[in-house]
């Protein structure tokens, strides 16, 4: 029993260990039609032109004997009748819109050669002619041969000419999209040029414009002429804020509140009795004695008065320091160094700060030196009897005193 054309083809493919996909990536025939002829399934096929075409290129492929094979496919019945329409009068339907014109830019003329020549080149490898084409097809081997000649002038229009060639292109088996796409260039390519065309022509003025030499174009650019400006701001800001810095640090420096010492030593100086004895006068060590760097000197204080307290304070570090004259604050807060304070009381002059060793203290003429170590919380009471120092006095706390219980009473029963 002889085999069959689809079991041939079949057998010669796995010969080579081919697959359909492979076989239709180099012969560009479809796998579908290629499955069809090897199960002898032709109705798959959409006409016996076309499927005697892809036997030969797929026996070709596989190096058959492909006159035996196309004897044993029926041949194809005769042509119908041709239409009674004659394709002349169809030319130069389009004379104002001419595709294939010399006018046309060169790009066009390319992209329909090119796309006339892959139509021809598939039809004859398939072995068709063009009146089989027109048999199966209805399309006039007139436009056919337009379309293979690359020459659009006489097809009835661009859309028409285009739906021939999506027809053209799927008789003979190939994909359409990509001579789609290109017959599309070709039209833009043509409408482009209409439209720059039509547009009129202004003439162009030639501008001459002065350029620095390439020398200073090259050192003095854009870029680095805002880095300068950028550098130049910062350092006038930087200026600006030390001359701003410097003025307010100015301003802050303390002024004396002490009055003047020539006053203080010009004072007339008033009869009094012998002072009455004092306890003996701290001695100062020499390091505390020694005045701050930048205080002022303290000065001698005024003579003594037999009728009144005169306390004359000098200050060497910055404390907190509260005075009291005759029971009545004269001086609540913070003193600086360099300043010096001078009061004068009926009965008693009293002197409270939190560090002993800022302040020094003149007391009727005598020097008391500094009254305290640093940290060291002083209290004095300056009079006319001498310097006291106030007892620290306790502070009563009341005590809780427990409330009365009722006593239960025994009550006799009758």
């Amino acid at each position: 029993m002889s085999e069959s054309i689809g079991q041939q083809l079949q057998r010669a493919r796995q010969a080579r260990s081919l697959t359909l996909e492979q076989v239709a990536s180099a012969t560009h025939v479809r796998a579908h039609y290629l499955q069809a002829l090897e199960d002898g399934d032709l109705s798959r096929v959409p006409s016996l032109v076309q499927a005697r075409g892809f036997l030969r290129i797929y026996a070709d492929y596989l190096g058959l004997e492909i006159e035996s094979l196309l004897g044993d496919l029926d041949d194809v019945g005769p042509a119908p009748p041709a239409s009674p329409i004659s394709p002349e009068p169809l030319e130069g339907r389009l004379p104002d819109a001419s595709i294939g014109s010399p006018a046309s830019p060169a790009s066009a003329i390319a992209a329909f050669t090119e796309i006339g020549q892959k139509l021809r080149k598939q039809r004859e490898v398939l072995g068709l002619s063009l009146e089989d084409i027109e048999r199966h097809t209805h399309l006039r081997s007139f436009y056919l041969k337009a379309l293979e000649a690359g020459d659009l002038d006489r097809l009835p229009s661009p859309v028409q000419g285009r739906g021939m060639l999506s027809n053209y292109a799927e008789f003979l088996g190939m994909n359409p999209e990509p001579l789609l796409l290109r017959f599309a260039d070709g039209l833009q390519a043509i409408l482009t040029e209409r439209q720059a065309a039509a547009q009129p022509r202004r003439p162009r003025v030639e501008q001459r414009t002065l350029r620095p030499p390439s020398l200073l174009r090259r050192f003095f650019s854009a870029e680095l002429l805002v880095g300068l400006a950028l550098v130049a701001v910062l350092v006038g800001f930087a200026l600006w804020a030390a001359v701003r810095i410097t003025a307010l640090r100015a301003e802050q420096q303390p002024a004396p509140t002490a009055p003047p010492i020539a006053a203080i030593l010009l004072a007339t100086p008033t009869a009094s009795p012998p002072p009455s004895p004092m306890p003996p006068t701290p001695t100062v060590p020499p390091a505390l004695a020694q005045p701050t760097e930048g205080a002022a000197q303290p000065a001698q204080p005024p003579p003594a008065s037999a009728e009144a307290v005169q306390v004359y304070v000098t200050v060497r570090q910055r404390t907190w320091m509260r005075v009291l004259v005759d029971e009545e604050v004269v001086f609540d807060g913070r003193v600086i160094p360099g300043s010096a304070y001078q009061y004068s009381g009926e009965e008693k002059v009293e002197i409270l700060t939190g560090n002993g060793a800022a302040l020094q203290v003149f007391y009727n003429q005598n020097d008391l030196g500094i009254i305290g170590l640093y940290g060291e919380v002083i209290h004095q009471v300056y009079t006319l009897q001498g310097l006291q120092t106030p007892t620290p006095t306790t502070t009563m706390t009341p005590t809780t005193t427990a409330r009365p219980t009722r006593t239960p009473r025994v009550t006799a029963t009758p």
